[in-house]
């Protein structure tokens, strides 16, 4: 295996990693916002592919009208969710029916995107084009020829994360966030709008995992069938260590990498390779690379 080959399979994975991460990153964020995993969030993110696709290649609107109308969508769609899916149930007695709730979103919107748009699976022109052949764009960095697709996801993948980080750890609407996700009933009693705190976070997690669904589009086929891309992202928060955002990037970098390299000798079995990865960590470290572990009590 040449450099070439380590440099391009590098860069693919930690592409399809970005992707993996923006949904487990999504999950934290909803897990701390209001204690509940969304098992909707790679249908989310079909659902990005499906908008994203319609307004490029079926209204054919250039990239400055496309983006707005975009971003405005997953917002609309992320206030949709949230009084859908988890505001009538969120003073359930049972946690779970929210859980339950969000496996119903899931196939609802596999259903809605399948009446929208037809089962068959649609194709996505490059984000960059190579103006002389028409397809995909190609940088030459140092010999090495890289799709400029995976250049671009990895870009958009780490800028949105940042944006993500300076909005939580460093404005004062990302700390009022954090308030009322830790503590929904002080927050209100310091005068806190819960109810758009936790629309603000539903919205952050949709245009996050939208966006990714953008960013692949071009790489598979848009599809109802994008949604399994999920369960990468359970294994990264697994991985990282359950709560732990810095773990959830890291993990799903590294399913991201193990994913690509294993195209090398088990191409038809890289799913496998990944969970074998993942029960692997199990079974070393259960609590995951960030996570503590809990004493058990006597």
């Amino acid at each position: 295996m040449n450099i070439n080959t380590i440099v391009s399979l590098s860069v693919n994975g930690i592409a399809m990693g970005m992707i993996y991460a923006l949904m487990a990153m999504g999950l934290i964020l909803l897990i701390r916002a209001i204690g509940v995993m969304n098992f909707a969030q790679g249908d989310l993110l079909m659902f990005g592919a499906f908008v994203t696709c319609a307004l490029t290649v079926d209204l054919k609107l250039p990239l400055w009208i496309m983006i707005p109308l975009a971003l405005i969508s997953f917002a609309v769609i992320g206030v949709i969710f949230m009084f859908t899916v988890y505001w009538p149930l969120k003073d359930a007695t049972y946690p779970t029916a929210t859980v339950i709730s969000t496996m119903g979103a899931a196939m609802a919107l596999k259903e809605i995107a399948t009446l929208i748009w037809g089962s068959l699976p649609r194709s996505m022109p490059p984000l960059m084009k190579n103006p002389k052949t028409g397809k995909a764009a190609v940088l030459n960095l140092f010999g090495i020829k890289l799709q400029w697709q995976f250049v671009l996801t990895i870009i958009v993948g780490a800028v949105l994360i940042w944006l993500v980080f300076v909005l939580f750890e460093k404005l004062y609407a990302g700390r009022m966030m954090q308030a009322a996700a830790q503590d929904k009933y002080a927050a209100e009693l310091l005068g806190i709008p819960t109810i758009l705190t936790t629309a603000a976070t539903y919205i952050i997690v949709v245009i996050m995992v939208s966006t990714g669904g953008y960013m692949i589009a071009p790489i598979f086929m848009v599809s109802n069938t994008l949604g399994s891309l999920q369960l990468r992202a359970f294994a990264g928060v697994v991985i990282g260590g359950l709560g732990n955002i810095k773990g959830a990037i890291i993990g799903s970098l590294i399913i991201g990498l193990v994913e690509s390299f294993s195209t090398i000798q088990f191409s038809q079995y890289k799913d496998a390779v990944v969970f074998i990865v993942l029960i692997a960590m199990l079974l070393v470290r259960p609590q995951g690379l960030f996570g503590e572990k809990v004493a058990d009590k006597a």
